[in-house]
């Protein structure tokens, strides 16, 4: 086992080697393969792109498998569209099928199909292309380990011996009938420390966490996560074996997925990376920026609406953007709270009525602390006892209205079948903004009187 400080040096001097001509070919390849694909990704994004193609040209079909599946997205697809098919069908074949078949479904369909056509492996990834992208189908491998009912654990084990079966989770072992029905599962530890002649039956557990392979991937992670499964059967209507999800496929899919709801949460595009093109980011993000200038302009008018209240308490436009901003901030509080518990599967609308009670009673009391604080800030301003109880007031009914329009927001979007994410700030901002001018200068316009 190599130390983070062995391979940095590691990294450093194939570096250099790439760039020595008169390097031995032999020896850059040895020391490239000594590292792990995850390092071999970081150096080869550090060398300049004349030195990438030879980088890549030292690597073994196994190589570059290991290679494309730890390597990012963006990177992955412009060096996808370099690599050519033949070489990529032999690639192919060396990766898990669910990863092989995730590659094949970013590539056009002509060139799809003649990468199926010469992969060795195309009767097992084949099947995992007919599943919709971002369901358990399109998640699971087809690498398992399987056993008859009537094995006994002998039996079971010199099966293992002679055909050595290939499984990505080597740990379950599956129990099918003659129809490839699932019966039953049965980890490896329980199958070493069992008598030779006891059935597979007795040790197989039979109350069984599966799901269809149309399921949401966010469920089947969700569903992992709180059984904490190495691996979840995919199965079709009959129970017949279709598949398994592994954990290390739904690590993936949690980073991806809480990935996509901060980045709908701040209104940015689910795709788009720090170093993405000017474009690309100019497609994402400006329609939604545009979204937010008009949702401003709302705002804007309401405070128009009091042009005539501000002007004789000017002192009012002193807390307009204290008692707007904190209601914004503690309604994005809550309705992230209020997403993140959604996508672990901890609340659903019918918790509605709960979780708005809880709010009011965090409301009540946050926004005494806070109307208090301000009011207290407007007394050292203004020294005017109206002023500081207009701002109290208005304190606490935003902050009451925030927290119960960040909970109803998510809940409302996921009973519509919508992202609860799209809760997003620049929609629940800018209500809490209205809201809290229509408050504060509302009750400002019937005092005004007592303001000046």
């Amino acid at each position: 086992m190599t130390t983070e400080q062995e391979r940095a040096a590691i990294i450093q001097h194939v570096k250099e080697l790439l760039g020595d001509e008169t390097a031995q070919v032999e020896e850059l390849s040895f020391l490239i393969s000594s590292l792990h694909p995850a390092d071999q990704v970081d150096l080869w994004r550090r060398l300049p792109s004349s030195k990438r193609e030879t980088f890549l040209a030292l690597l073994s079909a196994e190589g570059m498998a290991r290679f494309l599946q730890h390597l990012p997205d963006e990177d992955r697809e412009e060096l996808l569209e370099r690599i050519p098919r033949e070489t990529l069908a032999l690639v192919l074949d060396h990766m898990e099928s669910d990863e092989a078949a995730d590659i094949l479904r970013s590539l056009p369909p002509a060139d799809a199909s003649r990468v199926l056509a010469n992969m060795r492996t195309a009767l097992q990834v084949a099947p995992l292309l007919h599943h919709a992208e971002g369901t358990a189908g399109s998640l699971m491998t087809r690498g398992y380990l399987a056993l008859h009912p009537d094995m006994t654990v002998r039996e079971a084990i010199a099966f293992m011996r002679l055909y050595r079966p290939f499984a990505d989770e080597p740990y379950y072992l599956y129990v099918l009938d003659g129809a490839n029905r699932l019966r039953g599962v049965v980890n490896l530890r329980q199958l070493i420390i069992a008598e030779p002649d006891t059935p597979i039956t007795e040790l197989m557990t039979t109350d069984l966490v599966t799901v269809r392979p149309g399921q949401d991937q966010e469920e089947v992670a969700r569903l992992i996560r709180r059984y904490r499964l190495r691996a979840l059967p995919v199965v079709d209507e009959d129970g017949t074996l279709l598949g398994i999800v592994t954990a290390d496929d739904v690590i993936d899919v949690i980073t991806d997925e809480d990935t996509e709801d901060m980045f709908r949460m701040a209104g940015v595009g689910v795709e788009e990376r720090a170093l993405s093109p000017l474009k690309e980011s100019l497609r994402r993000r400006i329609p939604h920026l545009m979204v937010n200038l008009v949702t401003a302009f709302i705002s804007g008018l309401t405070v128009r609406a009091f042009e005539g209240t501000v002007a004789q308490a000017a002192t009012l436009a002193v807390f307009m953007p204290i008692v707007a901003g904190h209601g914004g901030n503690t309604g994005t509080q809550v309705a992230t709270i209020v997403v993140r518990s959604l996508a672990l599967g901890e609340v659903g609308p019918k918790a509605m009525p709960r979780l708005v009670a809880k709010e009011i009673g965090f409301g009540l009391i946050h926004g005494t602390l806070a109307g208090a604080l301000t009011a207290a800030l407007a007394l050292i301003i203004a020294q005017n006892l109206w002023l500081a109880t207009v701002v109290f007031g208005a304190m606490i009914g935003n902050v009451l209205v925030a927290g119960i329009t960040g909970v109803m927001i998510p809940l409302l979007l996921r009973t519509l079948r919508l992202d609860p994410a799209l809760a997003s700030s620049i929609w629940l901002t800018t209500f809490t903004d209205v809201m809290g001018f229509l408050l504060l200068l509302g009750t400002g316009t019937f005092l005004a009187h007592k303001l000046s």
